[in-house]
């Protein structure tokens, strides 16, 4: 390289001393100049193809490194989870994630093994981070998950624990709610274990909703938080009230209570009918013992004979 230089060099010290040239003249130190700048620009190339030529290679001998710290991704039921893999000089090794609770092979690389939709694995070019995205996950979805990647000297792994948050709904008070006819029916629905507050909350009266009749004396008023608390109240209630009530949101585990709207007097009456409804009668005496019991009263009364 060092010779191929130091003859550039020459030509060009020649076309130097041959001195300017007419137009349109060729001359040998102008062909001279023309050879060395193109042995100069083919000189200063070659440096950074075989950075890039070595750069390459080392870059195929470098064994992948994996970020193996375990880790806890919460998502809240139908909601999407993003399960991260970062993975360090992977070159042409492909990245598998698999599901440990039955060792079905989710992905390879881009290429997917399984049936269902939900699952996709992200990856941008330049990225180490290789992740698997579940949508709409479900309970079923709970559990841990595995990436690996293979190498010369084994396998490289690291585990994402997936864990399904199942907001519930409760209502205050007992399974029963009783109140006078003509009074207002009052009911507090509280929604926790929700990681995201739901945007709406749902009043049912047996299985119609009732959150926008305002012209029968329907409210509701929420209030979103870690402990989304929503209460219904109706006005001058009566017998057409009474019935099974259900708080529910999306996604979201319902509570139901029962609500009796009767007169004063009945509202003993309405709990000791519902307590009692379930209860086993007695079964009556059959007619065939009742026959045997009178033959023996009869018999016992009649008189010894003389």
């Amino acid at each position: 390289m060092a010779g191929r230089a130091l003859t550039v060099a020459l030509l060009v010290a020649l076309a130097g001393c041959a001195g300017p040239r007419a137009a349109g003249e060729p001359t040998l130190a102008a062909d001279a100049l023309d050879a060395a700048e193109l042995e100069l620009a083919e000189v200063a190339e070659v440096p950074a193809w075989r950075e890039l030529w070595y750069g390459s290679l080392e870059s195929l001998h470098r064994e992948p490194s994996i970020n193996n710290t375990q880790e806890d991704v919460l998502a809240q039921l139908g909601a999407v989870a993003f399960l991260h893999c970062p993975v360090r000089n992977l070159g042409e090794r492909g990245v598998s994630w698999v599901r440990r609770r039955d060792w079905h092979i989710i992905s390879s690389g881009m290429l997917m093994y399984t049936n269902d939709e939900r699952f996709q694995v992200l990856h941008s070019e330049g990225s180490d981070d290789w992740i698997l995205q579940i949508k709409y996950v479900q309970k079923r979805d709970n559990g841990t998950y595995e990436c690996q990647v293979s190498t010369g000297s084994g396998t490289l792994s690291r585990l994402v624990h997936l864990h399904i948050a199942v907001p519930e709904a409760f209502i205050l008070g007992a399974d029963e709610h009783h109140v006078d006819a003509g009074s207002t029916i009052n009911l507090v629905c509280i929604i926790e274990k929700s990681p995201v507050p739901p945007q709406y909350v749902f009043w049912y009266h047996n299985s119609r909703m009732i959150n926008y009749d305002a012209a029968r004396g329907v409210t509701v008023v929420t209030e979103p938080g870690p402990k989304t608390q929503s209460a219904l109240a109706i006005r001058a209630a009566g017998a057409q009230h009474s019935g099974n009530y259900t708080c529910c949101a999306a996604n979201t585990e319902p509570a139901h209570i029962y609500v009796y709207v009767s007169e004063g007097s009945d509202k003993m009456a309405a709990t000791l009918s519902r307590n009692t409804s379930g209860a086993r009668r007695p079964a009556a005496p059959s007619a065939l013992l009742v026959s045997a019991l009178l033959a023996a009263a009869g018999r016992a009364l009649r008189p010894a004979p003389s």
